[in-house]
């Protein structure tokens, strides 16, 4: 069952070392369902969040940045009174969040299909399209984006997983969206991790958002210590092209 504090739902599944589940944009909560018994039958306690703009949890506001995001999701670990170090995993926005909570709290950071550079002029520009598309044709802009985060070949064994990803964006309010977006395109880059922690990443072979190659041209320059892993055959949504595979990766690092 969902619970509220302040403008954020979240749930909590299981008990032992704390496990922080952070949704991507246009996502929420629930597409997590799918790991739960595994970590929970592991010894974890899961948490997870819709943030702020997405499922049940709300925002006021033209930029919803990652901090924002951030300090609400640290507000609610410490109202929860978790005094272990928190691993967190980030899907795609959800990792830039991550990566902010980082500076907040000592944790653990796995960026899933995220990345920790900030935009670029090209990428701050398609953003701005987006805000306005939004405006003039919500359900379009969902219904295209939504399929093309999947690498091609999987969209059809997908099919289901991507109709009820599009039901579930299109139920975010316009303004919220274009929030989000807003504050993704003017988020700070973090090439290195308080207190020198280790950078997880999980990275699609396919990943129509993020290269290979340009993950690794900006991993060149990253300050800290860093661990790549590259899942093959899976675009930008693993979790739902290839989850036995995804927990497997994640089983790894979270078991070191």
């Amino acid at each position: 069952m969902k619970k509220h504090l302040a403008n954020i739902s979240y749930s909590i599944k299981g008990a032992g070392k704390p496990l922080l589940f952070l949704h991507g944009f246009l996502e929420n909560s629930s597409m997590w369902e799918g790991l739960v018994p595994k970590f929970v039958k592991e010894g974890f306690q899961c948490i997870f969040i819709d943030l702020p703009c997405h499922g049940n949890s709300r925002f006021e506001g033209e930029n919803c940045s990652m901090k924002h995001m951030a300090l609400q999701v640290n507000l609610l670990i410490n109202e929860l009174n978790i005094q272990d170090e928190i691993t967190v995993v980030g899907h795609s926005m959800g990792g830039y969040v991550a990566l902010e909570l980082n500076g907040l709290r000592p944790c653990e950071v796995i960026l899933l299909h995220s990345n920790f550079w900030a935009d670029g002029d090209q990428k701050k520009t398609e953003r701005n399209r987006v805000i306005d598309i939004v405006e003039k044709n919500k359900a379009l802009f969902i219904k295209e984006a939504i399929p093309n985060l999947f690498a091609p070949f999987n969209k059809e064994k997908c099919h289901n997983d991507i109709r009820l990803l599009v039901n579930g964006a299109i139920e975010n309010p316009v303004n919220e969206i274009q929030a989000a977006t807003a504050g993704m395109r003017d988020r700070d880059a973090f090439y290195k991790l308080n207190n020198d922690s280790t950078l997880h990443i999980i990275h699609g072979e396919f990943d129509p958002i993020i290269s290979t190659a340009k993950m690794n041209e900006e991993l060149a320059n990253f300050k800290g210590q860093h661990e790549l892993i590259v899942l093959k055959g899976v675009g930008h949504m693993s979790i739902w092209e290839n989850e036995s595979l995804l927990i497997k990766r994640l089983m790894s690092i979270i078991s070191q």
